[in-house]
């Protein structure tokens, strides 16, 4: 097994030698709300996706109370992981493990650490250039429920930012909290302390419904000063990605389109609605056996959700065409 894994790794990295000459290595991040939604499970099909397509990847694990894509893949936990970097000790790229699957590779998270464990702005901003020089394709961050600061520095520096939801009202709830944290953290970095001041408060009155006039997000940062870029015009070129996992009906999968029209109406931002995930038993049955569901069950319409998802994102022009 440690030959054939060996073996993988070595391909993987003659691959990615030549892919990475052509192309620039962009980052997808995957972020939840809540706990418990499946991001990890939409971040391992997503990597394992991408590698089918022939793309090299590599998955970093930043979920620090429960790192666990190396069970996703059916991996044992690794000595070596992401506070080593963090203390100095290993590059990140001396910390990417290779997996059985052909151009795919990981970052274990945070797996031997018995104290709680802090993420700052500060190794957010040491981190981000070196997640750009992993030798891979693409690189995906699996970060942690909600919205802490360095969670959120991390999507905004995304070059796609996916959001996963569930159609329980708990998940829809934080999702929407996700948003408006994500919205008021890209617009204190460019804001005065005043102006970012007023308009937490003008947003308060908005929602205790309070406000003499209709309000419109995008109008009140237009009309005022001390706000240095149009955040909603810097957005629409990476928008948030929204995805529904785990529905079980029509119902639930259109859960995604009452989202963005909320988003829409509330803030006048724009977000992209990616699609649903459908629920199925073989997930879970799959993790207990540890092997990917995309990898035991290749063909099924699970697998062909996540395939047009990627291909909508690298390529739009060619599916477009096969549709």
């Amino acid at each position: 097994m440690e030959r054939d894994l060996h073996k993988a790794y070595l391909e993987s990295l003659e691959f990615q030698k030549t892919s990475s000459e052509n192309t620039d290595t962009k980052l997808w991040v995957v972020a939840s709300g809540k706990g418990g939604v499946g991001k990890t499970f939409v971040s391992s099909s997503l990597g394992i996706t991408l590698s089918k397509l022939g793309h090299s990847v590599v998955i970093v694990d930043l979920d620090l109370s429960g790192a666990n894509i190396h069970t996703s893949l059916g991996l044992p936990p690794s000595h070596m992981n992401v506070r080593h970097f963090f203390e100095g000790v290993k590059t990140l790229q001396e910390l990417v493990i290779p997996t059985p699957f052909p151009h795919l590779s990981y970052v274990q998270g945070f797996w031997d650490s018995w104290t709680p464990t802090d993420f700052s702005y500060t190794q957010v901003q040491s981190l981000l250039p070196e997640l750009k020089k992993l030798r891979a394709d693409y690189v995906i961050v699996d970060m942690g429920a909600g919205a802490l600061e360095a969670h959120l520095e991390l999507f905004k520096a995304a070059d796609e930012k996916f959001l996963i939801t569930t159609p329980e009202p708990t998940s829809i709830e934080k999702t929407y909290r996700f948003i408006e944290a994500f919205v008021c953290h890209s617009l204190r970095q460019n804001s005065t302390p005043d102006a970012y001041g007023n308009m937490i408060s003008t947003l308060r009155n908005h929602r205790q419904r309070t406000l003499e006039k209709p309000f419109s997000f995008r109008s009140y940062l237009k009309e005022q000063t001390g706000f240095q870029y149009d955040f909603f015009e810097a957005l629409s070129s990476t928008p948030v990605r929204l995805i529904v996992n785990s529905a079980r009906s029509q119902s639930n999968a259109d859960l995604g389109h009452s989202i963005k029209s909320v988003c829409n109406k509330y803030y006048d931002l724009g977000i992209d609605f990616t699609g649903a995930i459908d629920f199925d038993n073989a997930v879970w049955q799959s993790i207990r056996s540890r092997e990917h569901v995309l990898v035991a069950q290749p063909f099924t319409a699970l697998a062909g959700q996540f395939l047009t998802t990627c291909k909508q994102l690298i390529d739009p022009e060619e599916l477009r065409a096969v549709v």
